[in-house]
């Protein structure tokens, strides 16, 4: 019915809880790709719309509500989103597993994941070559993000690949050699964008604005 969301899950008798896999609704018929046998289930919410009290007028509004109503984040118990603050790798990689549906099949887990609030988001980011630990071995989920790291994610999740041939941003040459083709994928495709003094700040930590948008 209008103002209803449909979606397929399946329950992971490991957890104990409904795990979403999202569908393709065409008419009467949802579809999905699955690749397991277990219980499936379709359930049908009413989508409701979230009013945020302190993102009137921000340049990030739209693109802030949009992703609120489709469940890919959240703002907080008093009503705000606090659309400045600084977003940790664990949030990004949540919303980025939110957003493309990623499911955590195999289990993954870092050395400092276990048992923190993100720990199944991560695990799926991992499963599907979204994100990448560091070569110790832990993740740093309370980390704040980089620019240049969830530029990274972001070009793994959305399976994105033509590059800009040059990069046009004064400090291009601070970004990291492992992150310098990801920025390049992002700006060309227009998901990154530079700063007014056209600077792409790689090393700087995104605000859950800019997570948000991009």
């Amino acid at each position: 019915n209008p103002g209803e969301v449909s979606e397929v899950y399946y329950y992971d008798q490991i957890q104990g809880r409904w795990v979403n896999l999202g569908g393709k609704v065409s008419g009467n018929t949802i579809t999905v790709e699955v690749n397991h046998f277990t219980k499936f289930a379709l359930l049908t919410k009413v989508a409701q719309e979230t009013t945020l009290n302190d993102i009137a007028g921000h340049w990030a509004e739209q693109n802030i509500n949009q992703l609120v109503n489709f469940g890919a984040t959240n703002g907080y118990p008093d009503g705000s989103f606090m659309p400045n603050n600084r977003i940790t790798r664990a949030e990004f990689a949540a919303v980025l597993v939110k957003a493309f549906k990623l499911t955590k099949v195999m289990g993954q887990t870092f050395t400092d994941t276990e048992s923190h609030w993100a720990e199944d988001y991560i695990g799926a980011a991992a499963e599907n070559g979204v994100v990448k630990g560091y070569d110790t071995g832990a993740f740093g989920p309370d980390d704040l993000i980089t620019r240049e790291q969830m530029a990274v994610m972001v070009v793994q999740a959305a399976k994105l690949s033509e590059a800009a041939e040059v990069l046009p941003y004064d400090d291009s040459d601070h970004i990291s050699p492992w992150a310098k083709e990801a920025v390049a994928i992002a700006s060309g495709n227009g998901i990154m964008k530079g700063y007014p003094d056209n600077t792409i700040q790689p090393r700087g930590n995104a605000t859950r604005a800019e997570a948000v948008t991009i």
